[in-house]
């Protein structure tokens, strides 16, 4: 359980409270729904494109099992390590924001670096339909590497600045504003999710991935639009030591490039060996891991060690209050500490009572995330191995077609657009007008109802064949609608009553239910393969997608605004750079596993299911022993 502490801030007395958005979020919350679209609009496909590329586009019927299976394999590994990378990269983005460049530079210039990366994508999905593998694979690496690296540097920069742009006047709508944050993005998903499978099945590649490269440069564009309305916080200390900061942070991040770059190869063999009946297969195995990779393993401790070199270079020009600083500092002087102190006591005397309060802050918040890693090795698969379940599944819906296609589909659209246009207004301090509001439902209701009658009058259906990647689309659909339920019919009434659901016990439940969720599509799995393919309806998805994404609004909404709100104002990037390296910990994880799947995709999901549950149980410890306390910017 979490101390009060661990709460958002109480709001400051009605004299001094500001009730409005700052001005800059309008534009942070346009910029984060187009970059969403370009990302999962990417990623939705690329499993699928993946599998295709590793057999050389044939069809699947005509590949050996064998051959295919490990193609499958390949494809979630390398699925799964650009999402390590994707969040490995918010690391050394978060040391150029804060302690070089700037949360705004960061933001724009490697978002020009995101659209090259998306663009270098489409151009490999043309290659690819010409028939040119080779340059095909050169292509889509190259954009998926660039696109990891925009991405990845975008994201601790992204959140800490929606933070950055409150005070204690406005604190009170930090929670808020991080839920807006996570329906836009969710929203931009939504659609992503449903319209780039589509294009792909009926444009093809290259028109798949571009369309998401147009919303990533429109992303940019929005984000420049707002550059006079942000709050700047400036880079401390910049100059030549925010570059040797950045330089040795980059270069001691090394062994973690070097383990997305090449460790699941390595795991592969060793997980392989493992399930081999050969004798000696371990041995073999560990002997051709130390033959083959002994130069990425000096690499990783060269890279290291340099940074360690250039780190020490820095601390003798000038002392640093930073985490790595602050800690060796207290090292070094434990045996100097007056009777009575702790261990951060040296740094207290030394750099005062702000300064010290970071490190300890920071360890206790990773102490703690340390097991949300294996939640989002549970989270990530719902873009690879959840779709790879989907296409051994029914596909096909029938419906009835004029409500369907007059009604359903079109007014799904524009309820989401509506939507979408109160909540920029909303952010925009202004709001939408009641009788334009009450306008639009009765339209949309008089709409429905029009649709419904021809309906019964004609009584016609169709059948739709779903696409495997679009049942993802449930993910991003299902978290607009859990955020305010769960708002209204468990926060409010519970607040109300005087027993909140603190941060901290919200991830516990969010814990556990994602240990459910697999234990329910391992379940499904189980039946598919007693069945036999196409015999399991895939709407029986919906029950897993629904508990995974209650799931996550507990853990991730909440962990952003933990994180955040947790971390003393010189760390905030640094502090959401740890908070998405469990996100890399946690697919690297499942690209070390994969292989179990040539085993049996349910046997696969129930060993997740476990690592879940067992996570969930030390990550209840944890909480129950996390005291601290809130930070935010100044009024």
């Amino acid at each position: 359980m979490s101390s009060p502490a661990a709460s958002p801030p109480s709001p400051a007395p009605s004299a001094g409270r500001d009730d409005r958005f700052p001005p800059g979020i309008p534009y942070i919350v346009g910029n984060e729904g187009a970059e969403r679209f370009s990302f999962y609009g990417m990623r939705q496909i690329l499993y699928i494109y993946l599998t295709s590329l590793f057999i050389g586009f044939a069809a699947e019927s005509t590949i050996a099992p064998d051959q295919l299976a490990g193609a499958k394999v390949h494809a979630t590994q390398v699925v799964h390590l650009f999402n390590a990378g994707v969040y490995l990269f918010p690391m050394i983005g978060a040391i150029l924001a804060d302690r070089l460049l700037g949360k705004y530079r960061v933001i724009f210039w490697v978002s020009l670096v995101y659209c090259a990366g998306q663009a270098a994508l489409a151009f490999g999905g043309h290659a690819g339909s010409a028939g040119n593998l080779g340059l095909t694979r050169m292509a889509i690496f190259a954009g998926l590497a660039l696109v990891a690296l925009g991405s990845g540097g975008i994201k601790p920069c992204v959140s800490a600045n929606v933070g950055d742009q409150f005070t204690a006047k406005n604190a009170h709508l930090v929670t808020r504003i991080f839920q807006i944050f996570y329906f836009i993005i969710n929203f931009g998903s939504f659609f992503a999710s449903l319209l780039t499978p589509w294009l792909y099945k009926t444009c093809g590649a290259a028109v798949a991935f571009g369309v998401p490269g147009v919303l990533m440069a429109l992303a940019t564009a929005v984000f420049w639009f707002g550059r006079h309305k942000f709050v700047r916080t400036p880079p401390r200390p910049g100059g030549r030591l925010g570059l040797l900061d950045f330089l040795a942070s980059s270069l001691l991040a090394s062994p973690l490039l070097v383990l997305v770059a090449v460790g699941a190869t390595v795991a592969e063999g060793v997980v392989r060996a493992a399930m081999s009946d050969q004798a000696g297969a371990m041995a073999a195995a560990l002997r051709h891991i130390a033959h083959g990779y002994w130069p990425h393993a000096l690499m990783a401790a060269g890279g290291f060690a340099l940074g360690v070199a250039l780190f020490m270079v820095r601390q003798q020009i000038e002392q640093d209050t930073g985490f790595f600083a602050t800690l060796l500092y207290c090292w070094r002087q434990r045996r100097t500490r007056p009777p009575g102190g702790d261990f951060w006591t040296p740094a207290r005397l030394r750099f005062g009572e702000e300064a010290a309060e970071g490190p300890p802050a920071v360890l206790r918040i990773i102490v703690v995330f340390s097991m949300v890693s294996v939640f989002w090795a549970l989270y990530d698969q719902h873009s690879s191995t959840w779709i790879e379940q989907a296409k051994a599944m029914n596909l096909t819906l029938t419906v009835p077609t004029i409500f369907w296609n007059w009604w359903v589909m079109p007014g799904l659209v524009a309820a989401s657009l509506f939507g979408a246009l109160c909540l920029f207004l909303w952010v925009a301090n202004r709001a939408m007008p009641r009788g334009l509001t009450l306008g639009f439902l009765a339209l949309l209701g008089a709409w429905g109802l029009a649709a419904f009658g021809l309906q019964l009058a004609r009584g016609r259906t169709e059948t739709l064949t779903l696409l495997p990647a679009q049942i993802a689309a449930l993910n991003p659909l299902l978290v607009m609608i859990i955020i305010p339920l769960l708002n209204v019919l468990v926060y409010k009434p519970l607040e109300r009553r005087g027993r909140p659901l603190k941060p901290l016990q919200r991830m516990t439940i969010g814990m556990f239910l994602a240990a459910l969720a697999f234990a329910t599509v391992a379940v499904l799995q189980t039946r598919i393969q007693a069945a036999g393919r196409g015999e399991i309806h895939v709407l029986w998805q919906i029950i897993p997608f629904l508990i995974l994404t209650t799931s996550e609004v507990l853990v991730s909404v909440t962990g952003l605004e933990f994180a955040y709100t947790q971390a003393p104002r010189a760390m905030k990037s640094t502090i959401m750079g740890f908070w998405l390296l469990c996100v890399t910990v946690g697919n690297v994880l499942v690209a070390f596993l994969a292989p179990l799947e040539t085993l049996s995709l349910a046997t696969f999901f129930w060993v997740f299911a476990a690592l879940m549950a067992a996570a969930a149980v030390v990550f209840t410890l944890l909480a129950a022993r996390y005291r601290g306390r809130s930070y935010l910017q100044p009024a």
